[in-house]
């Protein structure tokens, strides 16, 4: 019997062993690291640093949630990270049954604390039903900064009558994933990211840079921009060039303006000549203008003579009758 139970435990160690293996994610960046909010309630349970304990209880019993005073019209709960992170998800648990309070709130990433003012909009809730406001919920952010903040407000008028009077947090873990600038990697942040991508920064899963160095394109900006792009500036995601150097056009700028466009220059996106070499007339300068022309000139898009060769004519008189001569 002994030995039976022995086997039972160590597949129970193998199969556990797995499912941590096997469902890695990228890092909780904000756990256990410095905390603040706008008030507290005024008993250490409901401190802000309860929000980063990894703590993942809604129940505001527990010790795991923050409260901040009631009798405000703004409140706010901010995480300094540290240092600034690639973030590419928020995830919030909110206390149990309170929609009312949490309703409106917004969500910053930021380089200061100046937030809202200096922060970067990540999410807003616009919820118009109590039912609505999502309790724990996950919040897409690819965004650059080293603070986080959840902000809220109320308005008098309110928006909604099921709104609380007064702006209150009661947050029971926010969750920041991400990596260092530089870094990326699914669950350690152990790869740097590739050298072209501009700043430094990638999606800390993926490693796909987020914008590239002058010349580069590509997820990973390991493509050269197109050789005739003017100043070597192509969009970072198809490699279609910003501007064309002189005579060329296309989307990668790989073909030549028409000879006939006055000094071979062309627009970018069709080829068509901005204006004609003498004697020429069209988009692309392709067609004669007429001889009568004076000069032969005449206008690029209609062929319409700019002016007329007017036939000069002289009357000689002789014993044998009048002679028309015209020149």
């Amino acid at each position: 019997m002994a030995t039976r139970k022995i086997i039972v435990r160590r597949h129970l160690i193998l199969i556990l062993f797995y499912i941590v293996t096997t469902v890695r994610s990228e890092s909780n960046v904000a756990v256990n690291k410095t905390t603040e909010q706008s008030s507290d309630q005024g008993n250490v349970k409901y401190a802000a640093s309860h929000v980063v304990d990894d703590c993942l209880s809604t129940d505001l019993s527990n010790g795991c949630c923050t409260h901040t005073e009631r009798g405000h019209t703004t409140a706010w709960w901010r995480v300094d990270l540290g240092e600034l992170m690639t973030i590419i998800r928020i995830k919030i648990y909110y206390r149990d049954n309170f929609q009312h309070r949490l309703a409106g709130y917004q969500l910053y990433v930021s380089n200061t604390t100046n937030t809202p003012t200096d922060g970067d909009l990540c999410f807003v809730d616009t919820s118009s039903t109590k039912n609505a406001v999502q309790l724990v919920v996950t919040h897409q952010c690819p965004y650059v900064g080293r603070y986080v903040t959840v902000y809220n407000y109320r308005n008098n008028p309110k928006p909604y009558s099921w709104y609380s009077d007064w702006a209150i947090l009661e947050l029971c873990e926010v969750q920041v994933f991400g990596c260092p600038t530089g870094r990326y990697g699914d669950g350690n942040c152990q790869k740097l990211c590739p050298v072209d991508c501009y700043g430094g920064n990638c999606n800390s899963k993926t490693g796909a840079c987020f914008y590239c160095f002058a010349g580069k394109f590509g997820i990973y900006c390991n493509s050269d921009c197109p050789a005739n792009c003017k100043d070597s500036l192509c969009t970072k995601d198809a490699g279609t060039c910003l501007d064309c150097v002189p005579q060329t056009y296309g989307v990668q700028c790989e073909y030549a303006c028409s000879t006939n466009c006055l000094n071979s220059l062309c627009e970018k996106v069709n080829g068509y000549c901005y204006e004609c070499i003498a004697g020429q007339y069209g988009f692309t300068c392709d067609q004669n203008c007429h001889v009568n022309c004076k000069d032969i000139l005449c206008e690029r898009s209609t062929g319409n003579c700019i002016g007329k060769q007017y036939l000069s004519t002289l009357i000689w008189w002789s014993t044998s009758g009048a002679v028309i001569l015209s020149f």
